[in-house]
């Protein structure tokens, strides 16, 4: 893409309401969290997923001190140690059910649809249905050409980062490419291509004018590549995978 990064956002914003969804323009990260933490109402109950975007921008420390309660499962302590592991299952279901179901997505493309990949598939299913309201906070080197480019994207520069980040033992993770594994440990097995709002979906997407989360071109400065990839590492770990057999119960979940 050879436009300038604000007529590009302009025009995923344009598209973005375009299909129903209700964009939100943000210049950088601080103004993220501001207005995110503006559209929740300080009686609701928010159910956080995983998001390296979320913690970059710190907004979830500030809805822990405004709102009524956050039911967010992806903290280190619940996710490091197995004895836990049951509390980190009924807190993922938890915040399912939540008013306010706060996460990111993988890609956003120029015509405005939002391409997902998850491994477990909460994300993606609190972002199709079920809370009332749906933020997603995205970075701009999440905006791609079409869907066949977030597709390659995800799975070839997406899930072999968060793959090595996250010491699964799936081929990506050594490689750089996605092999269409069998790996019990592989990230990309439920795919969503969200084309229009759903029906009875509330879905603001706040669209920020800074690198978050994970995600490149292959085309772009090897400077900026890897400032996206340690911004992401600061606040990634390695969770517990209770079917591995080392560190697991190796026992049917």
């Amino acid at each position: 893409m050879n436009m300038k990064h604000g007529d590009q956002i302009q025009r995923v914003l344009s598209s973005l309401e375009a299909n129903r969804f209700q964009p939100v323009f943000a210049a950088n990260g601080d103004e993220a969290k501001k207005i995110i933490a503006e559209m929740v109402p300080r009686n609701a109950m928010v159910g956080i997923a995983d998001s390296a975007t979320l913690r970059q921008i710190g907004v979830i420390g500030e809805l822990e001190r405004k709102v009524a309660g956050v039911i967010n499962p992806f903290v280190r302590e619940l996710t490091v140690d197995l004895n836990k592991y049951d509390t980190f299952q009924r807190m993922l279901l938890e915040s399912l059910r939540c008013d306010v179901f706060l996460t990111s997505v993988n890609a956003i493309t120029m015509d405005g649809k939002l391409v997902d990949i998850d491994g477990v598939g909460n994300r993606i299913a609190g972002t199709i249905f079920g809370p009332s309201k749906v933020i997603l906070a995205v970075g701009r080197n999440k905006i791609v050409a079409d869907v066949d480019q977030a597709l390659k994207r995800i799975k070839n520069v997406i899930a072999p980062a968060h793959s090595k980040h996250k010491k699964k033992r799936v081929p990506c993770a050594t490689t750089g490419k996605c092999v269409d594994c069998n790996s019990e440990e592989r990230l990309c097995n439920i795919i969503a291509i969200i084309e229009k709002r759903p029906h009875r979906g509330n879905i603001s997407i706040v669209l920020i004018d800074e690198d978050f989360g994970l995600g490149w071109d292959v085309s772009w400065p090897e400077e900026r590549r890897r400032r996206i990839e340690s911004g992401y590492g600061e606040v990634t770990w390695e969770f517990i995978n209770p079917w591995h057999p080392k560190q697991g119960l190796n026992r049917e979940m």
